[in-house]
């Protein structure tokens, strides 16, 4: 009985930091999105587990709604934002460049993020979780 209950209070502690860790995900601030797990799925819609790195993905996405924009951790890479669409549990993201769409999915109060980026060849399924900046 003790331990069902220090795993409750345990499971409590993380569900609380992680609504905290995730406040002011609402579209109002910059956030910072890190990629954790990606699957890279080819025309046909057939999946295989990927990384974010062999996939050519920055892992850390920064997210300016000010300036309408996605870059990596650098600046080095960037995307511009055509949509945000803010819903009351989620923010939907969406852009295209160079002939491929992505939309980003942002949960409002964990800050879980699912996200594709797709081209004519197939696409990439990620996710991961953003903070407020």
């Amino acid at each position: 009985m003790k331990r069902s209950s220090l795993a409750c209070l345990g499971l409590s502690v993380l569900l609380s930091s992680v609504g905290a860790r995730a406040a002011g995900v609402d579209g109002s601030s910059p956030l910072v999105c890190d990629l954790t797990q990606a699957a890279d799925c080819d025309g046909v819609a057939t999946c295989s587990g990927a990384s974010v790195e062999q996939i050519g993905l920055p892992s850390v996405i920064l997210v300016d709604f000010a300036g309408s924009r996605l870059a990596s951790a650098g600046d080095e890479r960037t995307s511009p934002i055509a949509a945000v669409e803010k819903l009351d549990d989620v923010l939907v993201l969406q852009g295209q460049q160079n002939g491929r769409g992505w939309t980003m999915v942002i949960d409002r109060a964990t800050g879980h993020l699912s996200a594709t980026l797709a081209d004519v060849d197939g696409a990439f399924v990620l996710a991961g979780a953003c903070t407020a900046k």
